[in-house]
């Protein structure tokens, strides 16, 4: 990775830090969840969720997965010390149980399973941005084992979820065709979604938050990040 990518990689985390995450604090701080509440992270990269999410709760259990083979022995290293707090999964979640490819970036926090638009003109930008061809976005692909949340939830018997984060780089839709509808029992209280307006991906399917909120949840709040189009959907189940 070239000096100038990491450079760019340390002042994003700078601004999400700075401004980002206060604002996300803001939100969490105004719920009434519990002291060690349940949280799924799906798409965990360096452990940037997870961190927020413990310093919020301490006592919180983290079903985290990533499926970057680099960045999970990262995780894993990371919080050894925290094993029976911090579950890492090396796989993605998607809307089937099965196997796709993964696609590695330059810059991890844009790996995806997605497919690339190569005439995509945030592409473009984002490429001039990092000085690199656009045609050497995507640094390593191979196949990854993804699972449906609806299955990982049965096979864990995870009734009562507090927090699923979804950050997934263009396949929050499939994330959440693969938890909707929710089995039997089960009660997830917020949802937080990520959500980016540009046209980076092929994929031009319904919108995971019109998915959402077909399944009785309503959008609570958004937090904009310290840069960029995107921003934090946040939402509520209407039952909870």
């Amino acid at each position: 990775m070239s000096l100038r990518i990491r450079v760019i990689q340390k002042l994003i985390w700078l601004n999400e830090k700075l401004i980002f995450y206060p604002r996300l604090k803001r939100y969490y701080k105004s719920k009434k969840l519990p002291e060690n509440p349940v949280i799924l992270d799906v798409g965990a990269n360096k452990g940037q969720s997870i961190d927020f999410f413990l310093s919020l709760y301490p006592a919180a259990k983290i079903y985290a997965f990533e499926p970057n083979i680099t960045l999970y022995s990262e995780l894993k290293r990371k919080y050894s010390n925290l094993d029976e707090q911090v579950l890492l999964f090396n796989y993605g979640i998607s809307d089937v149980d099965g196997v796709k490819v993964f696609s590695e970036t330059v810059m991890s926090e844009t790996s995806t399973f997605e497919d690339i638009n190569p005439d995509s003109k945030y592409l473009e930008t984002k490429a001039r941005v990092l000085g690199i061809p656009k045609e050497k976005m995507i640094s390593n692909s191979y196949e990854m084992r993804v699972v449906a949340l609806r299955n990982f939830l049965s096979n864990e018997k995870l009734t009562d979820i507090d927090i699923i984060k979804i950050d997934v780089e263009g396949h929050e839709e499939k994330c959440i065709r693969g938890l909707f509808p929710l089995n039997n029992g089960l009660r997830v209280r917020i949802i937080q979604l990520e959500s980016h307006n540009d046209d980076m991906y092929r994929s031009n399917s319904l919108s995971p938050d019109k998915l959402i909120t077909d399944f009785n949840y309503h959008l609570a709040r958004v937090v904009n990040h310290g840069f960029g189009d995107f921003q934090e959907l946040l939402f509520e189940s209407k039952t909870n």
